[in-house]
């Protein structure tokens, strides 16, 4: 199976960073606590580009931290950098924003990047896709759905593939440690061989 697009929420490194645990709203765990966390390395060399048509783009999350180290993966990958696709808000069940402790300011929001090979300008069938997501913080790392929804809208129906998913999601192929309980490396594979 091959893809136009690509939608990924790699599990970075963060060295010994702490996250709270959103279901009690105060339980601090390490992140890797929350799931398997990958090198740079590991992540770069997943292969993306067995997977992906001629015409591909790729959305990825990012946090502001890790900007850098998200296009080059990008590249990695296959795929140029084109922009920042959404940027999301992020708030509580209140409607507050969620304000996460980092070393410089509090962090309030998370990066989608976009990037693209080939012509996808062709398959585009909706200019008024908004980028700024206004979305409640759940689960850790968990993304919203209204994602998933306005790269539908985008797009339309053409194949697409979430790496490093937390559930399956009608319309997409999803790949993801808590779905198959597999590496993405073996998954990938499997998929490039069926």
């Amino acid at each position: 199976m091959k893809y136009n697009i690509i939608y990924a929420d790699p599990p970075w490194e963060y060295g010994s960073k702490s996250a709270v645990n959103n279901s009690s709203g105060s339980e601090i765990k390490k992140l890797s606590e929350h799931y398997q966390s990958m090198s740079i390395t590991d992540i770069k060399n997943i292969p993306v580009k067995d997977i992906t048509l001629d015409d591909a783009c790729c959305f990825m999350w990012v946090t502001d931290s890790h900007l850098e180290e998200g296009i080059e993966v990008m590249k990695s990958w296959g795929f140029k950098y084109k922009t920042v696709a959404f940027v999301w808000v992020k708030t509580t069940n209140k409607g507050n924003f969620c304000k996460n402790v980092a070393p410089w300011t509090l962090k309030s929001t998370e990066l989608c990047l976009f990037g693209t090979k080939g012509k996808m300008t062709k398959y585009k069938q909706n200019n008024s896709v908004e980028s700024l997501v206004f979305a409640e913080r759940f689960k850790h790392s968990q993304k919203p759905e209204e994602v998933r929804k306005r790269i539908e809208s985008l797009f339309g129906d053409l194949p697409k593939v979430e790496l490093f998913a937390r559930k399956d999601s009608e319309g997409w192929d999803t790949i993801g440690n808590d779905i198959d309980g597999m590496d993405i490396k073996e998954s990938l594979n499997i998929l490039k061989n069926e």
